[in-house]
């Protein structure tokens, strides 16, 4: 497929090289600043570029379109992408509130074109047989689910996540991964949550800096879920301060499955996670050495099957409107 990068932030990087991984070309790519485009043309070969992101969504050159700008402008040109027949790959977040990504999925179903929000870490097998492990009942009654997920120093590249109007903050930014990986490895949902966080000034519409969330989770009926001892709870713990964490442990009454980096691999040839038991003992086990997760959700765009596209879509909007509730709790009355 023939892509289009609307948006040339640090983000796009990798995934330059993924859609070149997965045999795929980008001939397009479009920002808002003349002199960056030019340079990020000039630095990853991309033969056509525009300031105009509307023309890039709707280029006859291209077959999709990779959203990559900040949260508050991804409904506006996920639409457009989509009502230009591209199939499309948006960033994480989905959006900046529920109601904006429900625009997406309602653009979808009516062109019945896929759209694909980038949250790679479903596409690598380790993940896939984590979530196997879960499911099979080793663990016993699954406990707890602890995530965390932080960035240190990240505020000081000065891109959006500072800024809360374009959809920046560590909630919908880190937050994200906290929710969507609870929600994908085990299908527990939170019924109730207590959260507490600092923002990035005094200001109290400004970005989130820091947010820590304990949910009580609860099973819904489906037997393809894993088995929910009485005490299920979540801690999600999100930031900008604490150096790199993407650390995941689901614990439960028999053994416990934990990964230090689920979110992508520290080492591309080591992809390993441990499961835990009540004897003491722990064994390591690796899944898709060598995978690019990020290519393999590049190809997901082109081989998704609308149905498909909206069952992945659905478990999306349901972590924005997670994290939508996590964020009123946070700010009563703002």
């Amino acid at each position: 497929m023939r892509w289009a990068f609307v948006g040339i932030g640090r983000v796009t990087h990798r995934m330059v090289e993924a859609v070149r991984a997965a045999g795929h070309e980008v001939v397009f790519c479009a920002g808002r600043d003349l002199n960056k485009l030019r340079d990020w043309q000039d630095r990853f070969a991309v033969r056509y570029g525009t300031t105009n992101l509307h023309a890039a969504c709707n280029s006859h050159q291209v077959d999709a379109v990779y959203v990559a700008l900040p949260p508050s402008l991804h409904t506006e040109f996920a639409t457009i992408a989509l009502r230009a027949g591209k199939r499309v790959l948006c960033e994480k977040s989905l959006s900046v509130n529920v109601d904006q990504a429900e625009i997406i999925r309602q653009t979808v179903r009516e062109t019945k074109i896929p759209l694909v929000h980038a949250t790679a870490f479903p596409h690598h097998p380790r993940s896939v047989a984590m979530r196997k492990i879960i499911e099979s009942g080793e663990l016993g009654e699954i406990c707890r689910v602890s995530v965390a997920c932080s960035v240190g120093g990240i505020l000081d590249r000065k891109d959006h996540r500072g800024d809360a109007s374009a959809g920046g903050g560590c909630l919908l930014d880190l937050g994200w991964y906290c929710v969507y990986s609870t929600l994908w490895f085990t299908g527990f949902r939170p019924a109730h949550m207590h959260s507490i966080g600092t923002r990035v000034s005094t200001d109290p519409t400004s970005a989130w800096y820091q947010v820590q969330t304990v949910a009580k989770l609860e099973s819904p009926s489906s037997t393809t879920h894993p088995l929910a001892h009485r005490s299920l709870v979540a801690s999600w713990d999100c930031g900008y301060e604490a150096a790199g964490r993407k650390w995941i442990e689901i614990a439960g009454t028999q053994a416990s499955v934990i990964c230090d980096d689920f979110l992508r691999p520290w080492d591309f040839d080591k992809p390993r996670f441990w499961v835990h038991g009540s004897d003491g003992k722990a064994r390591c086990e690796t899944q898709g050495v060598g995978v690019f997760q990020e290519a393999q959700m590049v190809r997901s765009v082109e081989n998704i099957s609308f149905d498909e596209s909206l069952d992945a879509l659905s478990l999306a909007i349901e972590t924005q409107s997670i994290l939508s509730r996590i964020d009123a709790q946070l700010s009563p009355g703002v």
